[in-house]
């Protein structure tokens, strides 16, 4: 992933820290932990990702809440950092089980991870993984132990994102849908010449079941240039003020990018997918565009599917 030397907030601020800091997991060891590992890092850059598959150590496990946790994994000895540009995923892979001919059975599935750019040689990345009842690779992550090694491999680069490109990014997540959208954050908080305006949609089913939102508050109350958010629950709860429901077309009208004005980034639970955008093809492609946002009459053009 692109790697600045530019800090987004004041160091002699709280507002200095990334995501994970809002969860109140900064803490000596992994201060200890940071200092070593640039102490035995080369100093060209060394990306950790390189198209094959190996494996990263789990060095701790931070809760977000009651069935989302963010996995912290090791960079290998050697290496400066991920090696993610935005906007890109990467594979995860175990093995389970073997098939009759003694072939192994192997679950894949795509995570999006954490890396913030404006922080150099951390040693670490985060891969933020909700889990659900029948998801095999999620119940394996939420399973793993510190010291456990998980198989990765990448990057898959999913868009291409360049700075000052679209004036403006509409953005509309569902659960953790949010971390590709986060990878965007990032990078154009990172970048003082980036201009780029963000508008968040996040929609999830209560107010408890939203991902990093102190993170999110505190960005877009030190960035109200580059970053405005809205909250979206199905079941609010007493004293709640931002949409109830849905996403609907007027939280789309008020908060996304005309059609031909911009982009709109979409990312969550198929049943969203496919009532926001349509979903992509069998393939993975993008697929044609579909649900509101084709009644609203926006194109391939201006929309990318995550």
């Amino acid at each position: 992933m692109f790697r600045s030397s530019i800090r987004p907030f004041s160091s002699s601020s709280s507002s200095s820290k990334g995501p994970l800091f809002w969860l109140g997991v900064v803490g000596l060891p992994v201060a200890v932990g940071a200092v070593y590992y640039k102490l035995n890092t080369p100093k060209t850059p060394v990306p950790a990702l390189v198209g094959e598959w190996r494996d990263f150590k789990l060095k701790e496990i931070i809760d977000i809440n009651h069935n989302t946790k963010s996995f912290r994994f090791a960079l290998p000895d050697g290496t400066t950092h991920l090696g993610l540009p935005t906007a890109s995923c990467l594979m995860t892979k175990f093995q389970n089980g073997v098939k009759d001919d003694g072939k192994p059975v192997n679950v894949i599935r795509p995570y999006t991870p954490i890396e913030d750019p404006a922080v150099k040689d951390t040693g670490y990345f985060d891969l933020v993984v909700k889990k659900y009842p029948d998801g095999k690779m999620s119940k394996h992550i939420h399973e793993m132990k510190v010291g456990d090694t998980l198989e990765m491999k990448g990057p898959m680069v999913k868009y291409e994102y360049v700075p000052n490109k679209d004036k403006h990014i509409g953005m509309i997540a569902g659960g953790s849908g949010l971390t590709p959208m986060i990878q965007v954050i990032q990078r154009v908080i990172s970048d003082p010449s980036d201009h780029t305006k963000l508008t968040l949609v996040f929609a999830n089913e209560t107010e408890e079941d939203i991902l990093l939102k102190k993170y999110l508050d505190n960005v877009a109350e030190t960035f109200p240039d580059k970053l405005k958010v809205h909250y979206v629950v199905t079941k609010p709860g007493k004293g709640w003020t931002q949409s109830s429901g849905f996403v609907n077309e007027n939280i789309i009208k008020n908060f996304m990018p005309g059609p031909g004005s911009g982009k709109v980034f979409v990312c969550g639970p198929p049943g969203m997918m496919s009532a926001i955008s349509g979903p992509k093809t069998k393939d993975f492609k993008q697929g044609e565009v579909g649900g509101l946002l084709k009644k609203l009459g926006y194109t391939e053009n201006d929309i990318f599917k995550f």
